[in-house]
């Protein structure tokens, strides 16, 4: 039989255990052992190794696991322990079905349930919310009811995030009941902060003022080293209904209907793996306090429910592009501040919360160059040359008296992740300042991977036979992440080079890797799954040189390349392909015209090399067009940066886009200098490209993909775009003089029937801005010129997630109004 507050008044007969003890004022705290799991008592769980010291505690967590719910009520709801059976029974009263709930209900130490209680509990109830949690969780300290900040001077800090603290006093006035009872309010709270109301807004912390103690600290090291933590791991947290319908309102104190086995409304934890707790926002935030002199008074660490939305759109929609974390082990307390805030950076970003990224940005920037500097040893002369931070010596921060920094979990490879999301940030935004940190933070980032090393690392952690199948799997994915992070750290410095022509930082050459795992490897939610994925992958894959050597070295246009990269091992050979497109152009130009124009060997080679890699994309399973590929949008960039490949080898574009400047003026005027497309069999392949390019977003719907892009649409599609317009419009406006002399072939003829299909499309269902020029249904290459240029300008012009594409469209359009003014003479 249970008591209001989920607590046996008949209990199960169980061990003894010693009483808990609630620290009373001013008295010594009462120290406790963490439980460590070692010796003979401990009990180890067989699917994540948790050790516990009671057998009944084992089972319990077990069952977390295996979501079994062995004990049933008649009314179909299933738990997974007898005494939360009761409760049920209690709440929605089975134990009697005559009573009523009008009638009496069972005492519980003397006192009746208020009709408040029940209608709060029905409520509960209703909302399909997990119950395990409450009676999972041991007997909870007031600092973890209350989460409060305290600064490095000891006052109370973030107003706006301060709850009531329940005094010692309280617990000890015999107030148990009311604890008990607002334990009600405490999973009301979960349910509406899971429908988007936050807890600080419920009920629940409207209640009478309390004194604001801080309770003894070694109560709450005792709570964490208990067998179950409640907030320690968001996992173990309840389950929110989301995304599901809200539950109707209870009649009365009566359960309206009774609610089957099969209600899924509850969702599991797994399906919210970014979601940050109180508990994880207060330690953050406490480590953000001990960095205050850096970041400045004015910095305000985002709240709980803004940093699990930055978290989430961080993942689903950049992380998406270059997965270098392992998101299935991800957990946020075991990752540097700065990588934190370099994440939420982005993420904020792509929630459109454009000034707090930018802040973030700034914070997690700063914190990033101080550890540079505690770590110096660690980085060797070269890495601290490129910091210009003498003044932030730990000489100078101790004669100013400040105070020990909280530096949290941290290794050398956490910096390379910090600054591939800083730079995320920072090299699309529009302004100058912010582009010209990025590729500060570019030079930084190539010189920390040549200290840390670019070679793989030692395999005797898997090779070796004493690790258990959770053990090696921990290790493999430290290492494998390791290797993606590498590896994506060298494709976005080459994305600086295609973007803004810059002599690539970091060679393909210094590149000792293995290209990155399977997908089914990475993806594994468990260790078993690993091994499993692992049996099926059965070869690693090659080398990253190696790969490169073999599709420049292929002959035949076959998939020489064994095993068949995955998508993002394409998507790195594909970053090794451009970049030697770059060198061999900027190694050719003093012997080359001034269109420089690739030695017509190098071109062959060159052209084997894309074709072997798209024989070896195209068997990849994961590869696909579909831009909603269940695998990511991998494969759907890589098809883009294909495109631009056979454009670069055709058209010299660099220096004449000056993207830097972000003036869309100037680099309009620098794109109508660049050199004309010379019409050949070999362009006719970059054509093809280009009007493939021109037909996706047509295809989907121009404006459709344009405002909702994020999800697979990255900034490197629109660079690809952009080079691919201008290319397909050069080649368009030439036709008119060049085929009086040179009929068109038949491929070039397809190309145009092609393209006019395209554009005649978009005009029928895009709304464009009425310019005045007069569209008529038989378009001449060069109205279809002007035209594929006006479609992608309205297209980049149309973006809401990167301000970086909007600048493109406006470029092209300055750049098609140029056009435009110039064609009574000759359209170059």
């Amino acid at each position: 039989m249970l008591s209001h507050n989920g607590t046996n008044i008949h209990p199960q007969p169980q061990p003894p255990q010693p009483p808990q003890q609630l620290p009373r004022p001013h008295s010594t705290p009462v120290k406790r052992r963490r439980r460590t799991g070692n010796g003979p008592s401990a009990r180890a769980c067989p699917h994540c190794g948790r050790t516990f010291k009671r057998t009944e505690h084992l089972e319990r967590h077990v069952r977390t696991h295996t979501k079994e719910k062995p004990f049933i009520c008649r009314c179909g709801a299933a738990f997974a322990r007898r005494d939360l059976l009761t409760r049920h029974q209690r709440i929605a009263f089975h134990e009697d079905g005559s009573e009523s709930p009008e009638g009496q209900s069972e005492p519980d130490s003397g006192e009746n349930h208020s009709p408040v209680e029940a209608d709060l509990a029905a409520a509960v109830s209703l909302s399909g919310m997990s119950v395990d949690h409450w009676a999972q969780q041991p007997p909870v300290s007031s600092a973890d009811l209350y989460p409060m900040a305290v600064p490095r001077n000891g006052a109370l800090v973030d107003a706006s995030y301060q709850q009531s603290l329940l005094t010692d006093q309280f617990y000890e006035n015999g107030n148990q009941d009311a604890v008990g009872f607002d334990a009600h309010f405490r999973e009301f709270a979960n349910f509406l902060d899971g429908v988007g109301l936050p807890a600080e807004w419920s009920p629940y912390f409207h209640g009478p003022d309390r004194e604001n103690e801080v309770p003894d600290s070694t109560v709450k090291e005792s709570r964490e080293g208990t067998a179950t933590p409640g907030a320690r791991n968001s996992r173990t947290r309840p389950g929110t209904p989301f995304s599901s319908w809200l539950p109707s309102a209870p009649t009365g104190n009566r359960i309206s209907e009774a609610l089957p086995d099969t209600n899924h409304r509850s969702i599991d934890t797994e399906s919210q793996p970014y979601r940050v707790s109180e508990e994880q926002r207060f330690r953050l935030n406490a480590s953000i306090e001990t960095f205050r002199d850096l970041l400045g008074p004015e910095f305000k660490f985002p709240s709980r429910h803004a940093l699990t939305r930055y978290m989430t759109s961080f993942f689903e929609g950049f992380h998406s592009h270059m997965p270098f974390i392992h998101t299935p082990t991800w957990r946020i307390s075991e990752h540097s501040l700065e990588l934190i805030l370099g994440l939420a950076a982005v993420g904020a970003q792509y929630c459109f919360e454009h000034r707090m990224s930018e802040r973030l940005f700034h914070a997690g920037k700063v914190i990033m160059l101080e550890r540079l500097v505690h770590e110096s040893d660690k980085f060797g002369a070269r890495a601290g040359s490129s910091l210009n931070l003498h003044s932030a010596s730990p000489q100078r921060r101790e004669s100013r008296g400040i105070q020990e920094r909280d530096w949290g979990s941290w290794e050398p490879v956490e910096t390379v992740r910090a600054l591939i999301a800083l730079m995320g940030y920072a090299t699309w935004e529009p302004k100058v300042s912010l582009m010209q940190e990025a590729f500060a933070l570019q030079t930084l980032l190539a010189q920390v991977l040549r200290e840390i090393g670019l070679h793989e690392e030692n395999e005797s952690e898997l090779s070796s036979e004493k690790n258990s199948p959770q053990a090696s799997w921990h290790a493999w994915v430290r290492k494998e992440s390791t290797r993606r992070a590498k590896l994506i750290a060298f494709s976005f410095m080459h994305t600086h080079s295609i973007a803004y022509n810059v002599y690539p930082v970091l060679r393909s050459n210094e590149v000792g890797l293995r290209l990155p795992c399977s997908t089914g490897e990475w993806k594994a939610q468990t260790a078993c799954q690993w091994q499993i994925a692992r049996r099926e992958a059965g070869k690693q894959q090659l080398f990253f040189q190696d790969a490169l050597s073999l599709l420049l070295r292929n002959t035949d246009g076959t998939a020489p390349v064994d095993p068949i990269p995955t998508p993002l091992g394409n998507y790195i050979l594909l970053h090794g392909l451009l970049q030697r497109i770059y060198i061999v152009r900027d190694l050719s130009l003093p012997v080359m015209d001034h269109s420089a124009s690739l030695p017509s060997e190098e071109v062959d080679k060159l052209e084997r090399g894309l074709r072997s890699w798209t024989a070896g994309w195209q068997q990849a399973p994961e590869s696909s067009l579909d831009p909603n590929n269940e695998n990511g949008p991998i494969p759907f960039t890589s098809s883009s940066l294909l495109g631009l490949a056979y454009v670069r080898i055709y058209l010299h574009l660099g220096p004449y886009r000056l993207l830097e400047t972000r003036d869309p003026v100037r680099i309009a005027k620098a794109i109508s200098r660049s050199p004309a497309v010379e019409r050949s069999s070999g362009v006719t392949t970059a054509l093809l490209y280009t009007a493939h390019m021109l037909s996706i977003p047509v295809r989907l719907g121009v404006d459709r993909v344009a405002r909702s892009q994020a999800f697979f649409w990255s900034v490197r599609h629109s660079l690809s775009g952009l080079e691919c317009a201008v290319l397909l419009s050069k080649w368009l406006s030439s036709l008119p003089v060049s085929t009086s002399s040179t009929p068109l072939s038949d491929s070039e003829d397809r190309i145009l029937h092609w393209v006019r299909c395209i554009v005649e499309e978009a005009y029928d269902v895009v709304d464009f801005e009425d310019d005045g020029l007069e569209t008529p249904t038989d378009r001449d290459p060069a109205s279809l010129s002007l035209a594929v240029l006006k479609i992608w300008a309205h297209f980049f012009k149309s973006n809401t997630q990167w301000p970086f594409i909007n600048i493109i469209g406006k470029s092209l359009e300055k750049y098609r109004e140029l056009l435009m003014h110039n064609r009574p003479q000759r359209v170059t």
